[in-house]
């Protein structure tokens, strides 16, 4: 553990992704709530509307970042630091849109939005702590990142 909080690429994710574990934590808690008091004619809808974009974006998001973080890892080794940056960086302007909008099915899109752009944070991530220690430390690199991520 030790060996990884000197590593400055390591601890740099360890603490990036619990700030961003903990702001997940609470848009997540909180976004049920928001539309519910803001649209309360629309709860089925929400429902309905969250679970799929969280299915389709989530999972989508996830492989295409994996994808383009691997084909362009080549040209320029910053790529899936800026595929995470800039995923989570453009979703901060959805969240405000969509508590500042009055249409029901403005604001769903862009929370689904928002869900397609910073969901390709996990694997991108982990690569970069896992390719910046030894192959021993591997598992615990994942193992701890999960831990902290969870802790938030």
């Amino acid at each position: 553990m030790k060996e990884m909080c000197k590593n400055p690429i390591c601890a740099n994710i360890f603490a990036a992704g619990f700030v961003r574990s903990l702001g997940s934590t609470i848009v997540t808690a909180y976004t049920p709530v928001f539309f519910g008091r803001t649209f309360p004619n629309f709860k089925s809808t929400y429902a309905l509307l969250n679970a799929i974009a969280l299915t389709t974006c989530g999972f989508s998001s996830s492989l295409l970042g994996g994808l383009i973080s691997d084909k362009f890892e080549k040209k320029n080794y910053m790529t899936k630091a800026w595929i995470v940056m800039a995923g989570n960086v453009l979703s901060i302007p959805l969240v405000a849109f969509a508590c500042f909008t009055s249409n029901f099915y403005l604001a769903m899109l862009a929370f689904t939005l928002k869900i397609f752009l910073s969901g390709s944070y996990y694997a991108p991530a982990i690569t970069m702590m896992q390719n910046s220690t030894r192959p021993s430390n591997s598992g615990l690199v994942v193992s701890a990142y999960t831990f902290f991520a969870y802790i938030a």
